[in-house]
């Protein structure tokens, strides 16, 4: 691991330049706080492929050194495109495009957590027809429809939450719900998930989704940096779980930055709901952010 990474990338302000996006500025602020020097890259010259632009802000450096992203999120093509053009400033993205994609894509993460989390099937956008055919594994047990980053959970009844997956006009409206509802933000192809029973804690204010005790690990080095409460709503007032279990899971995940979504079920058990890139990530709202840069500052010079 390099001893040295000095400076983290952040998403610019589009209305205010040389300034941060509003929802990273506590993070910004923190970071400064413990010893990184932010810089600012601007995320929708970038989607529009003004590449110059987007990266006019960050100044050549004179040796190559590690750079953290702390942004929103990318495809894996994006990822890779923004790793190239930094990597011409003398800056190297903490993860790889493939790094990155192990942790993004739920299909790519299934070879580290399968036996840790519910039953998974998967197909690209064009074989839709294949996979309802496919979900014959989960018999007439209820199913969760993703896609290989994103759910439509807000639209839990009507695009996400399947009652009898061997129901398969009522698996295949609810997919092409969804399917509509992600639009130009589908990403890659269509997951199919074993719905699990989690030891709820309350149901969203709005969607009326039911929310589960969940937490967000955090791991840098596969070294567990933070674990966070996953929710704002529901009272989280039991003992939070243990971390071994995952701790040893982590070891072998390959990339350099990334989180685990952990729930417990109705029996009590922990199980991992899935991975993520620590680079875009959310962090959630009730987090001490100092206290989260300060360790990632701990792990980065240890």
């Amino acid at each position: 691991m390099p001893g040295n990474i000095n400076h983290i990338l952040f998403c610019e302000n589009p209305l205010a330049h040389n300034r941060v996006e509003p929802d990273f500025e506590p993070e910004y602020t923190a970071s400064k706080q413990n010893g990184f020097e932010p810089l600012l890259f601007n995320y929708d010259e970038f989607l529009r492929k003004n590449y110059e632009t987007a990266i006019k802000k960050v100044s050549k450096n004179k040796s190559k050194e590690k750079i953290i992203y702390r942004g929103w999120m990318l495809t894996p093509v994006q990822y890779s495109t923004i790793y190239e053009i930094l990597l011409n400033k003398n800056y190297e993205l903490l993860n790889t495009g493939k790094e990155y994609q192990n942790c993004h894509y739920l299909p790519d993460s299934l070879k580290y957590i399968n036996g840790y989390t519910p039953v998974t099937i998967y197909e690209k956008t064009g074989n839709i027809s294949a996979l309802i055919e496919r979900a014959s594994i989960f018999s007439d047990r209820p199913v969760i429809i993703k896609d290989y980053v994103k759910s439509e959970k807000h639209n839990w009844d009507t695009a996400c939450f399947v009652k009898n997956a061997s129901n398969k006009n009522d698996l295949k409206e609810k997919i092409n719900n969804f399917m509509e509802l992600r639009g130009e933000y589908l990403n890659e192809g269509i997951v199919l998930r074993e719905y699990v029973e989690l030891n709820n804690v309350t149901t969203h204010s709005k969607s009326g989704m039911p929310l589960s005790e969940e937490y967000r690990l955090f791991f840098m080095y596969n070294r567990l940096l933070g674990m966070y409460d996953y929710w704002e709503e529901g009272a989280y007032t039991v003992q939070k779980p243990e971390t071994a279990s995952f701790e040893e899971i982590a070891k072998n995940i390959e990339s350099n930055y990334f989180t685990m979504d952990i729930a417990k079920t109705k029996e009590g058990k922990f199980i991992i709901i899935e991975l993520g890139d620590g680079q875009v990530a959310g962090l959630p709202k009730n987090t001490d952010v100092n206290e989260y840069y300060r360790r990632m500052n701990e792990i980065i010079r240890s």
